[in-house]
């Protein structure tokens, strides 16, 4: 296993926890500059898409992070499922957030340093669970504060991504899957498939497919003016089962499905999710930002 991150055409995108939605990457301008793509015909699920590779990485750019320098929040709530066959056993709830902070750099490129923090909930409940029944073993487990982070990468211009050999004190090794993308009326989307492999001294690995459709209004998505663009997600994660879990050997996978959104604001978060940050971590939730200079948290998913 190499240690460090492999990638296939893509634009954007890796997952550590939920949602490392914000960083990941590709090749997908050496991808879209090859002749026989460029030559193609248009392709009717992208209508009024650009085909341009700058003008698609600019694009997802500004829909999945920003243009400009500034800081980023993306939000998701969802819930976790044991999957067996065709099994889904409702498991808990989560929230989750992520901070970061974009600096476009003079060759075009880019440096991120970003921070995810999740939250588990009883079914329904609303309320941070610090224990929660394992359904299939049928035993409470104890569920950790563990964020993610921070962690920084780096783009080139082409979007080619360039990671640390360890994050948390794991290795990753990562494959993208090429980027879909739609015109739904006046939404353009486009899908993300990343799946990474968490390597930890001690324990098990542990692989994670992460599939998303980040979508945006056309009219913001298609204009080049604009540094920030709104954007909504879907996604669904097929892993195996977060170490916490402490579930046997051969008990199936875990599965979320989750939805939404980018905002600009650490106030536009939502609400419950900044009162767990507050109870968990008070300096986090008054200096949101400064988490970005703390030491990096070991990564205990």
């Amino acid at each position: 296993m190499s240690d460090t991150f492999e990638t296939d055409m893509g634009d954007e995108s890796l997952l550590l926890s939920r949602r490392m939605l914000m960083a990941g990457g590709a090749m997908l301008g050496a991808a879209m500059a090859m002749p026989e793509m460029a030559a193609a015909a248009p392709i009717a699920r992208e209508e009024g898409i650009p085909a341009d590779a700058a003008a698609r990485i600019a694009m997802t750019r500004r829909m999945r992070m920003r243009a400009d320098a500034g800081p980023v929040f993306w939000w998701f709530r969802g819930r976790n499922y044991a999957q067996q066959g065709a099994n889904l056993i409702p498991m808990c709830d989560m929230i989750f957030g992520a901070l970061m902070d974009v600096r476009p750099t003079a060759d075009g490129g880019l440096v991120i340093s970003q921070y995810e923090l999740a939250f588990r909930t009883a079914l329904d409940s609303g309320v941070r669970a610090e224990k929660l029944l394992n359904p299939i073993t049928g035993t409470m487990v104890d569920v950790p504060f563990a964020p993610v982070g921070p962690t920084k990468v780096v783009y080139n211009a082409d979007n080619v991504l360039q990671l640390p050999p360890t994050i948390g004190g794991s290795k990753f090794s990562v494959e993208h899957v090429p980027e879909l993308f739609f015109r739904i009326g006046d939404t353009v989307c486009f899908q993300t498939h990343s799946r990474a492999r968490a390597e930890t001294a001690g324990q098990n690995d542990r692989v994670l497919n992460d599939m998303s459709m980040i979508c945006s209004p056309a009219a913001e998505a298609l204009d080049p003016k604009r540094a920030f663009v709104s954007a909504t997600a879907y996604g669904t994660d097929v892993t195996d089962y977060a170490r916490w879990w402490k579930m046997p050997a051969g008990l199936g996978t875990q599965t979320l499905r989750s939805a939404g959104m980018k905002v600009a604001r650490y106030a536009d978060m939502p609400e419950d999710w900044r009162a767990m940050v507050a109870k968990a971590d008070p300096a986090m939730a008054a200096d949101p930002m400064g988490v970005l200079t703390r030491a990096a948290t070991t990564y205990r998913n």
